[in-house]
This record gives C-alpha cells, structure tokens and sequence, in this order.
C-alpha cells in the first residue's frame, strides 16, 4: 500500500472518530470507555494529521443561521404596496367619511366656482382651524360651528361628475396635508365684495381668485 493511500485512509478514519464523538457527546449518550472520550486537543491533532484546517473544522461544526423572513414584507415587495404605517394612515384618510363630507361640502359651498387654488385654500383653512385650540379638534365641528360658515347646513351640492370628484380630490389632500399650502396659517376668510369686522384686526395674507385670506 502506498504512503499516499494510507494517509488517505487514516484521515478518513481520523474524520470518522472526530464525527462520532460529536454525535455522542450532543445525542447525550455516554461513552462506554474513558479512552473513546475524544478533547478538544486531540480533535486538533486529528485533524490537523487528516490534512483538514482549523477553518475548515469551523466551517463543519459551526451552526448556520437560519434567516428570517417576513411575509408581509415579501408580499408587498412583490406586489408593489406600501404597508409602511404612514401609508396605512393615508389610505385611512382616503376614506369618504363624514369628516371628508363636510369638508367637501364647505369647498363646494365657499368655492366651487373658483380655481383650484381657491378651492385648496379653503379646504387648508378648515384644516387649520382644527389644528388651531381656538376651533373645534374635528372637520365637521369647525365646519358647523354657528356664525361660521354660512348657507353649509342647507347647501346640497350634486355628489357626482368631474367637479365633484375634483373637490374630493382637494378635500383628501388637503385631509392628509399632501397639497402645498397656498395659504400658509391662515384661519380666516371673505369674499371680496364685503367687509366682515375681523378683517379690520386680522392680518392678512392674500388673496386667490374671489377671497381674501387672514391669520
């Protein structure tokens, strides 16, 4: 036999050994003979006379990670969808509800005739009478709140067609606050035809189509 095939066949059995002690020692099953009990030097040894590396002993025993992987991640990666948490807020929003009701009927009621910045700037100023502690905290309680804005309880706008769409369109945006603001932290406005007292005291912003804005 030559020197080569048995350096062959030792390291084969050096391996052997090696594999059997691990199974031992993890199945939990004692060793019948004090001398089968392989340590960690003499697993050096042996493998080092196998012709194996310590790196690639590590690479043998060593556990591999398992990956985790989310599904729904997957499923939105695939699909295309955002499931972030914002986006799950905005699709809430783009809900017609009774707050975006409201607020649309305000933009049909002060605005419909207007551009759309006029009519943007409307919906803004609602939502930042909400925002504001001066008003009430929802769409529909600023909107209805007396002396505010005139004609809105008997105001009955037609819920279909290009222009409404459109004025739901504004309403959401101005709702997720998506839409740049045309009229910056204004609380107030009038037509430019009168003269209500609080333009006297308010300062005022600008003015877009038919209205004039304050803060």
């Amino acid at each position: 036999m030559s020197f080569g095939h048995k350096r062959l066949i030792f390291g084969v059995s050096a391996l052997a050994a090696i594999l059997g002690a691990s199974v031992a020692t993890t199945s939990g099953i004692a060793s019948e003979s004090a001398d089968a009990t392989i340590s960690a030097a003499d697993d050096a040894s042996l493998l080092a006379e196998a012709g194996l590396t310590p790196s690639l002993a590590d690479r043998l025993t060593t556990p591999v990670a398992e990956q985790m992987i989310d599904l729904d991640a997957a499923d939105a990666a695939e699909t295309g969808e955002d499931v972030s948490a914002e986006s799950q807020a905005v699709a809430i929003n783009d809900s017609h509800d009774d707050e975006l009701e409201c607020l649309v009927r305000t933009i049909s009621n002060e605005a419909r005739g207007e551009p759309y910045e006029g009519k943007l700037a409307v919906a803004q100023v609602v939502m930042n009478r909400v925002a504001s502690p001066l008003f009430p905290d929802t769409i529909c309680g600023v909107v209805y709140q007396r002396h505010q804005f005139s004609n809105i309880r008997r105001h009955q706008p037609v819920r279909s067609g290009p222009l409404w769409d459109r004025m739901v369109e504004i309403a959401i945006d101005a709702r997720n606050g998506v839409s740049e603001p045309v009229v910056g932290d204004a609380l107030f406005f009038h037509a430019g035809y009168v003269r209500p007292r609080f333009s006297r005291t308010r300062e005022r912003v600008g003015q877009i189509g038919a209205h004039i804005f304050y803060r």
